[in-house]
C-alpha cells in the first residue's frame, strides 16, 4: 500500500530489542510504552489501545503489496501468486513485539504515521516488502536489505525483480489521472500523470519489460460489492 509523508532519512541506530508477540495478541512499544494493535496488512494496523485507540496507522520507509485482491503482476509471477504474499504478510509484521515512535503527524488518509524500524528491515530483508520513499530515494539501510533480497530472490522477488513497481492507479474519471511509480533499486517513488479512463478490472503496466502490472479497482469497490476480478 502506497502513503503520503516522508520517507525515515538514514540515521545511526541504537541496538532493538524486540520480543516475540503476547499471547494475548499483536502489540507493539509506542514511544517506550506497550500498546496492543490489530495489524490490517504487512505495512499498517490500528490501534486498540493506549492514547491513538481506534486510529489506524501507516507504517513509515517501506510497502507491501495490495491485499484487497489479485492486482499485482510482474516476471513469472500470476496475479494470484502475489497476492497470497500479500495476504501473509501481516502475519510476519504481526510475528513480534516492534519498538516504535509517533508525533502523532497524518497522512493524507488520516492515518497516523509512525515509525517501526525493526519491522521495516525485517519485511524487506524476507522480501514481503520493498522501500518506498515519497518522491524521494528510501533509506540506504533498508536500500542495502532489498538488494539483498532481489539477489537471493526471496518473497516477492523469486520470480521476477521489476526495475520499477506500480503502486497505485487513479483513472482520469476520479479527477486526476495519475499513477504512482516505485523504483525497485532505489525505492524511490514518483507520479506519471495521465489522461486515461480506465475500466474498472483493467490491467494498467508501467515500465516496460521492466516494470509491473496492476488492476484498476477504484476504492470504493475494493472491500464492498467486489468485482468479479477481486473474487
Amino acid at each position: 500500500m502506497s502513503w503520503t509523508g516522508c520517507a525515515h532519512q538514514d540515521t545511526q541506530r541504537t541496538v532493538r530489542i524486540e520480543a516475540p508477540a503476547p499471547e494475548s495478541g499483536p502489540a507493539i512499544l509506542l514511544n517506550g510504552q506497550q500498546v496492543d494493535v490489530r495489524w490490517s496488512d504487512g505495512d499498517s494496523f490500528k490501534f486498540k489501545s493506549g492514547p491513538y485507540k481506534g486510529s489506524g496507522v501507516r507504517l513509515m520507509g517501506y510497502n507491501t503489496l495490495e491485499s484487497y485482491g489479485p492486482v499485482h503482476r510482474w516476471g513469472r509471477w500470476t496475479a494470484t501468486e502475489l497476492y497470497e504474499i500479500a495476504r501473509s504478510s501481516k502475519y510476519r509484521a504481526a510475528e513480534r513485539v516492534w519498538q516504535c515512535t509517533t508525533d502523532g503527524e497524518k497522512d493524507g488518509y488520516g492515518r497516523v504515521l509512525v515509525d517501526c524500524p525493526g519491522v521495516s528491515e525485517h519485511m524487506v530483508s524476507i522480501g514481503h516488502a520493498h522501500v518506498f520513499g515519497m518522491d524521494q530515494e528510501g533509506e540506504e539501510s533498508l536500500i542495502r536489505l532489498q538488494q539483498q533480497a532481489r539477489r537471493k530472490k526471496l518473497g516477492i522477488w523469486k520470480k521476477g525483480t521489476p526495475e520499477s513497481i506500480v503502486t497505485s492507479l487513479h483513472s482520469a474519471s476520479e479527477g486526476r489521472g495519475y499513477n504512482r511509480i516505485v523504483s525497485g533499486f532505489t525505492g524511490k517513488s514518483t507520479v506519471r500523470n495521465h489522461d486515461e479512463t480506465y475500466a474498472v478490472c483493467q490491467e494498467v503496466c508501467e515500465g516496460g519489460d521492466g516494470g509491473s502490472c496492476m488492476v484498476y479497482v477504484p476504492f470504493k469497490i475494493r472491500y464492498r460489492n467486489k468485482p468479479d476480478c477481486l473474487r
